[in-house]
């Protein structure tokens, strides 16, 4: 595991850029709340969980058996819901709290509608729902935060005018989806000159404690106005009875003693119901919706937003930090920073969200995983970048279409140590070099070396050899090695004579510059050698040591200027595709038998092989 704390200026400079750039990019997205609807998710998921129902609470729901019995509540009298507040309020048991998730507004029956208000008076302890219109309902402020816009509040729905007029306690119902289709946020008050009044659930929390004699919360203390919440479960969670039975006697009035009561709709028709964040499969009633809110005011389980501005800086911060940190580390390391500062993230999320304060986490997450991604695309790069530098010093010596092939298959595993293989093997070295060097200047024989090796290197190259080393102004080349390749004695040979055709021109190039040309003996020989690495663990050089080796180097110190001597066993292998001329029998130093040696003067070049 390698830390990389070495980088050049402009890779710690553009470093440095990048980090800026996912500090401006995190804080624009998180000022405008760009992915707002994808954290609301994550809160679902990581945040929310079910809770009981602390509060003692009751739904007296309109449902489909109710409505059956007694019609569409539309065109209900009130002498029907007289009848139920009398069912439920007896000397010795009487509800903390009734709140009615209706609107009752105009007249129906003007002796009924009289004598529900008088026993609603009577009773001294009933919430009324009521409505409020808004010009524009959602707004989006400066911050980029949505809200209910209070200041543009048209009309405060009243109730009929019996009911008006025994003063009494009003809460308005409103309650629109603001962040999404989900219901997640309520305004538990107004105090605004158009309108000063309770939210119904904030109306009916505080009737609840006053009756219990607990301390409520005072929302005009706190900044904001508007809150998130949340929900204690689902639909069905709530205590619930159904109106027709409340209606005909058969629940005992004691069973609502101290509770808050909740009568409003439950049924599909009645169009109030409403898509939550607790259970995203189904949708809530709107009197179920506020009975969460009223206890999640009794649990404290609301949450307000953090500052935009706020957290776009100390995410965009961090994320820059944390961005320009895995630079230096290995994806080991950048994988675990990864995972703990998202997990890190998540857990403080929800420690804020149970204390009250939501902030977001899809774009600290997304530029944690991008910045990790952008790590391994780096270090995908730079393993390529590496591995075609190696390519490249590789194909100083091996020809740059085996190079490639080889890295194209993948599969090239060098053998340590050695190894016997049949390989062929070309010697050249120029003719009264050493003369030559003595009446010229050291940069102008750095310069006929470097034509001379570069017209040997293309020749090698050009047949798929390997060039083993340079020795002064020698040169070995080896073929079939360290990878297989075709017809290989073919080659060595062609490479050879190659290097023989270019001669010419290469004499008329150093002579036109240098005033001086150069002459070369080229020998090659074929057969068994040992390859692999030669040398100790902490020098070795890849090579071919041997007999063929020898042979073939002895050749070369044999030939003329000009000549391309070969071995019988080169001979043999090509019989038919050389044209030679006998040397004959010529001992070789280091040899006890002397060996048949041919000047190669001509060369066929079938179609089927293939030098390209």
């Amino acid at each position: 595991m390698k830390f990389d704390f070495k980088v050049k200026k402009e890779s710690l400079l553009r470093r440095i850029l990048i980090s800026l750039g996912i500090l401006v990019t995190i804080f624009t997205v998180e000022y405008f709340g760009i992915f707002q609807v994808i954290d609301n998710y994550i809160f679902d998921l990581a945040y929310m969980n079910d809770r009981p129902f602390d509060i003692p609470m009751t739904i007296i729901a309109i449902d489909e058996e109710t409505m059956n019995q007694l019609g569409h509540p539309n065109f209900y009298t009130r002498d029907i819901y007289e009848k139920v507040l009398r069912n439920i309020y007896s000397d010795d048991a009487q509800p903390a709290v009734v709140a009615f998730d209706i609107v009752f507004t105009g007249n129906r029956d003007v002796e009924s509608d009289k004598s529900f208000a008088e026993f609603a008076k009577k009773c001294g302890n009933i919430v009324f729902g009521t409505r409020i219109e808004f010009d524009d309902e959602i707004i989006t402020d400066s911050t980029g935060k949505k809200e209910l816009d209070s200041a543009k509040i048209v009309k405060v729905g009243d109730l009929y005018p019996e009911l008006e007029a025994i003063n009494p306690i009003k809460g308005f119902t409103n309650n629109s989806p603001v962040y999404d289709k989900y219901i997640r946020t309520f305004i538990p008050c107004f105090t605004r000159k158009e309108f000063t009044g309770d939210s119904f659930a904030y109306a009916a929390y505080k009737l609840y404690n006053e009756k219990n004699g607990l301390e409520s919360i005072d929302f005009t203390k706190y900044e904001h106005r508007q809150f998130r919440f949340s929900y204690s479960g689902g639909r069905g969670e709530v205590s619930r009875v159904s109106l027709i039975d409340v209606y005909n006697g058969d629940v005992d009035s004691r069973y609502f003693k101290n509770q808050i009561v909740l009568i409003g709709g439950y049924a599909n028709g009645l169009q109030d119901d409403f898509f939550v964040p607790s259970d995203h499969t189904a949708t809530m009633y709107g009197v179920e919706v506020h009975a969460n809110i009223i206890e999640a005011m009794n649990d404290h389980a609301f949450q307000t937003d953090a500052s935009y501005i706020l957290l776009g800086i100390i995410y965009g911060l961090v994320a820059a930090l944390i961005f320009f940190v895995m630079c230096f580390c290995p994806l080991q390391i950048d994988a675990i920073i990864a995972v703990f500062f998202i997990g890190a993230n998540l857990l403080l999320g929800k420690t804020l969200y149970d204390d009250g304060t939501v902030i977001s986490q899809f774009s600290f997450m997304l530029s944690i995983i991008l910045s990790y991604i952008g790590m391994v695309i780096h270090h995908y790069v730079k393993a390529r970048s590496a591995k075609r530098s190696i390519q490249n010093a590789f194909k100083m010596y091996v020809a740059p279409q085996i190079v490639d092939e080889v890295a194209g298959q993948g599969d090239f595993v060098l053998n340590l140590g050695g190894r016997n293989k049949d390989i062929a093997v070309l010697f050249i070295d120029i003719r009264g070099f050493t003369t030559m060097s003595e009446n010229l200047s050291p940069e102008e024989v750095v310069n006929i070396l470097n034509e001379y090796f570069a017209v040997v290197t293309d020749a090698v190259f050009k047949n798929k050899g390997t060039i083993d080393k340079f020795i002064g102004d020698a040169c070995m080349a080896v073929f079939n090695s360290p990878f297989d390749l075709d017809d290989y004695v073919y080659r060595a040979v062609h490479t050879g004579w190659d290097i023989l055709q270019s001669g010419q021109k290469l004499q008329e190039t150093l002579m036109e510059k240098y005033g001086r040309t150069i002459n070369f003996g080229i020998g090659v020989n074929c057969g068994e050698a040992v390859i692999g690495n030669i040398g100790c663990e902490f020098r070795m050089d890849y090579t071919a040591i041997g007999d063929t080796v020898n042979t073939s180097s002895r050749l070369e110190s044999n030939a003329k200027a000009g000549q391309l001597l070969i071995s019988e066993e080169v001979l043999r292998r090509l019989d038919g595709r050389l044209t030679v001329e006998e040397i004959g029998a010529i001992p070789l130093k280091g040899k006890s038998k002397s060996i048949m040696v041919y000047n190669v003067v001509g060369i066929v070049e079938p179609e089927e092989v293939s030098v390209e």
